[in-house]
């Protein structure tokens, strides 16, 4: 074996089947395991031909965890999967021509392949794929468990339509063009300019529509203060936690009731600044509250132009609507609402910039202090007012947008509230409507319920079917016992108005899954309604309650509810003690919730808080005893390359096959994790990678060729000991915190110091080039005649060495572990090695000393003095070398970096 080279081929293919066919990673037995430890990679969609390195480096960064924790006692368990079913593979199928059945049996299988390939240590017994039968079963469990409970509901509604796509969009899945990274592109797929107000698809980046559908919806809504509220019970990145806050975006405000005059009816407007209600001059109403409520005051003269800017106003796009500096436009509704605290007539308009969604649908006027409402006043010569006075003391009437006061300031105009601060006058506000009973306090949130069907194929099916029958009795049916008698506990929401002619209920549990069908015409349409739609050998079926024809529901589930609750499935996989729920009781006790969640903050409004709302509804109904599914997450970076984000059209994605064939896998773990911060975003470079893999030569070289002829002088034992210890420390610091680019860093350090001091350069016992080194010594150093010995402390340090580079290069440490180094147990069942912390303090220091930047020699100090610049100084400069160098110059400057090194520019 002397003078080979490290084959990372036959290293890495050896191991892995070794592992494999022992069963490393998948021999746990999770009802007696102890001191457990559940490590849990965010699934991938395997909606491409393979992974890219950007899944490699997150991947790895959880793999690199798993297996420290298990060297530290822990019984690590570590599953993996496929988050099969939605939008993203089924848009890859219809790409490549194929049935996304066929398609996912290709991708799945070499998406295993590059895993395995890369050495993570995944118990492979325990898969999940959300398209599958055994699988998907479960989430339309889960959809009537939540359906039973008044979660689920289905309405019509003004929804996200990504005309590209051809289906509806949570809100959680529309972003700004800059969010979603992506170019806006039109209906036909060509980039258009951004714009203020865009919103596009996350997934295609085309420019959202509006439409009016009937659809699913989840009421996460219930749970927006839980939500809020445990954000401060679990270990998470501060700028995930602050994503969520904003998206739930609570608001404490008041919603006040303004009477329509003559009409005998009110018109509720929410607002967090009630304290400006003395300035208030109009009332602007959306388009869609004016539709629905409206419609029967206005009077006929203006009726057809109400209606005809209600059509106009609906038919524009969600960003042409609210864009900043557009043109305010509006239609007056003949109507006015009074403003019981000084009796003002306020007219009632309608206006496209104002949604439905926020607030009631129904927005104040106050012109001086909104720069927004100031626009549409000056465009319809409507009154503007000031009763707030900012830090400027300027109390002037209004007449520019500039003037208008937004910010804090002291009240005027507005009787029993001037001189106050807006704050308190805020709260005094609302005292006032609230005695009066003209307004009550309210909670507002950005959050909205989550529309969870989709127009298209590739998803589970939604349990629900629709009969004519039952609804002549007006009735809903529900399919056992429980359900029959729910209406007496439970919501009487759920007696269904989903539809005008239909009575609704869901599909016997016992009898589920409801199968997704194989049918070749699976291509999105774009008419609201999915391909099942097509299929009557799937729609059409017999009620459960009274064996009439009825119908299926044909729209499929948002990929984002399977994703919701898989890491309760892993461990319960193998369990066939419960086949009535989804998790085994017993074993979700003892490995639920997830001790580490690795994955990406682009989640951070999406999977992350739906996962945790399901969480919470399943402990309200007593299936979980916890609320909180992943109480600590480690968001990981954006990989690039060369410095530029990776994308197809740039042709810079990296495909990890290549690097693992040419480089290894062990070398690819290396660099993925030695590349920069694992949250930062760091960049993959071919030049750097080709670094990693002479380090790694190095290391093989160590142990391979030179194991067995060190020898190192007696007082160099002291030194190994000591940089030992302190790296054992460092390392196991830095990954325990995921810095695990400065881990490595210190191992090569280390590695730097063993070779040093093992003369690498010998040739049997003889040195063969170290004049240079020797030429660098101290002058006070003499030659080196020591006796030169092998020591304990150095195979000490050999086998730390490999038990340290063991998490990031499981191949390579497990060969030399028991190749080279003659140990019997795999290296994956040692224990992590222990520091001792007397031994990681450094009695003695060498530092280097340089001259203009050129080392001239070193010298080595007692710690403390190594700290002090002037004692480092005086004795540098005393040494020959130093002198020569220094001889008829002047110092302009000494740099001093304590304990490290000291350079004199001249």
């Amino acid at each position: 074996m002397k003078g080979s080279s490290y084959d990372h081929k036959s290293v890495e293919s050896k191991w892995q089947k070794e592992w494999e066919d022992q069963k490393l990673f998948s021999q746990v037995e999770l009802v007696l395991a102890k001191n457990k430890f559940y490590n849990l990679w965010m699934f991938p969609y395997p909606s491409a031909e393979g992974l890219h390195a950007g899944h490699a480096f997150a991947s790895t960064g959880s793999d690199v965890y798993g297996r420290y924790t298990r060297m530290n006692g822990y019984t690590v368990f570590q599953p993996i999967g496929y988050d099969s079913f939605g939008i993203h593979s089924e848009n890859y199928a219809i790409k490549i021509g194929e049935i996304p059945q066929k398609m996912l049996e290709r991708t799945t299988k070499h998406y295993e392949q590059q895993l395995r390939s890369l050495g993570h240590a995944y118990d492979w017994t325990r898969t999940v794929t959300t398209s599958s039968l055994d699988y998907y079963k479960w989430t339309q469990w889960l959809f009537l468990q939540l359906f039973k409970s008044g979660l689920a509901h289905r309405k019509a509604a003004l929804v996200n339509w990504c005309p590209s796509c051809k289906t509806v969009l949570s809100d959680e899945q529309v972003m700004t063009p800059a969010q979603a990274g992506k170019d806006p592109k039109d209906a036909q797929g060509k980039i258009t300019k951004p714009k203020e107000g865009m919103f596009v698809c996350e997934r295609c980046g085309t420019v959202v529509e509006k439409k009016e559908l009937e659809q699913w919806f989840l009421r996460i809504t219930d749970y927006a203060d839980k939500l809020l509220e445990n954000l401060g019970k679990i270990d998470w990145p501060e700028k995930i936690k602050i994503a969520q806050r904003n998206w739930i975006g609570k608001k404490e405000g008041i919603t006040i009731s303004y009477p329509i005059e003559g009409k005998g009816v009110s018109l509720d407007v929410w607002t967090s600044r009630p304290d400006t209600n003395f300035g208030a001059t109009f009332v602007v109403v959306s388009p869609e509250y004016a539709k629905k409520n409206l419609i029967n005051l206005i009077v006929e003269d203006t009726k057809q132009q109400f209606e005809e800017y209600i059509k106009s106003s609906l038919s524009k796009s969600k960003d042409d609507r609210i864009y900043e500096g557009r043109k305010k436009t509006g239609c007056f509704t003949g109507l006015f609402a009074i403003n019981q605290l000084n009796n003002y007539k306020m007219p009632v308009w309608v206006a496209d910039f104002v949604l439905a969604d926020v607030g009631t649908g129904a927005v104040v006027g106050v012109p001086g202090h909104d720069k927004r409402d100031f626009e549409f006043a000056k465009e319809f010569g409507l009154e503007i007012k000031r009763v707030v006075v900012g830090s400027d003391k300027d109390e002037s009437r209004i007449t520019r947008i500039e003037q208008a006061q937004e910010e804090e300031g002291k009240m005027i105009n507005s009787e029993f509230l001037d001189g106050l601060d807006i704050h308190k006058a805020t709260k005094k506000m609302m005292d006032y409507l609230e005695k009066k009973n003209w307004g009550k306090r309210s909670k507002n949130y950005h959050l909205r319920d989550w529309l969870i069907s989709r127009q298209r194929y590739w998803g589970a099916p939604i349990p629900m079917i629709y009969c004519q029958n039952c609804a002549k009795d007006g009735k809903s049916w529900f399919s056992s016992e429980e359900a029959r008698n729910f209406p007496k506990i439970g919501n009487w929401k759920l007696r269904i108005g989903n539809s005008d002619w239909k009575s609704g209920g869901w599909w016997p549990e016992e009898v589920l899954p409801v199968e997704l069908p194989e049918i070749k015409d699976y291509k999105p349409e774009g008419t609201g309604k999915g391909p099942l739609a097509n299929h009557p050998e799937f729609y059409k079926v017999k009620c459960p309650e009274c064996g009439s024809e009825a119908i299926r529901e044909t729209d499929v589930m948002d990929t984002f509810v399977d994703s919701s609750w898989y890491f309760l499935r892993y461990p319960s996989v193998k369990s066939k003690s419960n086949t009535s729920m989804p998790f085994d009781t017993y074993i979700t006790k003892k490995w639920l919730p997830v001790d580490l969640y690795f994955g990406g903050a682009e989640h951070s409004v999406l999977h992350l808080m739906y996962a945790r709302f399901v969480t919470m509804v399943l402990n309200d109904l007593k299936y979980l005893d916890f609320e909180e599914p992943f109480p600590k997450f480690f968001a990981h970076g954006l990989m690039i390359k060369d410095g530029a984000k990776m994308s197809k059209s740039r042709g810079n994605v990296v495909n990890p096959d290549e690097y693992i064939e040419k480089y290894g896998a062990d070398t690819l773990r290396l660099y993925l994790m030695f590349m920069g911060p694992m949250d930062g975003y760091p960049d993959f470079r071919d030049t750097g990678i080709e670094g990693m893999r002479r380090f790694i030569d190095r290391v093989w070289d160590l142990f391979v060729n030179h194991k067995d002829n060190i020898v190192v002088e007696g007082k160099d034992a002291k030194v190994i000991l000591i940089k030992m210890h302190q790296t054992i420390k460092k390392v196991s610091a830095d990954i325990q915190n995921f810095r695990y680019n400065t881990a490595i860093a210190s191992i090569m350090e280390y590695v730097n110091l063993l070779r040093d001091k093992a003369q690498l350069s010998v040739v049997g016992n003889q040195l063969s080039d170290n004049s240079k080194t020797e030429k660098l010594q101290s002058d006070d150093r003499k030659p080196k005649t020591d006796i030169r010995i092998r020591c304990a402390e150095w195979d000490e340090a050999l086998k730390t060495l490999v038990l340290l580079l063991n998490p990031f290069t499981p191949h390579l440490s497990e060969e030399v572990w028991n190749s080279f180094l003659k140990q019997k147990s795999a290296i994956q069942t040692q224990p992590w090695p222990k520091f001792d912390e007397n031994l990681t303090i450094e009695k003695e220091v060498t530092i280097p000393i340089q001259v203009n930047g050129r080392l001239r020699a070193t010298i080595t100090l007692a710690s403390d003095e190594a700290k002090n610049k002037d004692i480092v100084s005086k004795k540098a400069r005393n040494l020959k070398n130093v002198l020569k160098s220094l001889e008829g110059k002047n110092i302009k400057e000494t740099i001093f970096v304590p304990s490290r090194l000291i350079n004199f520019v001249v």
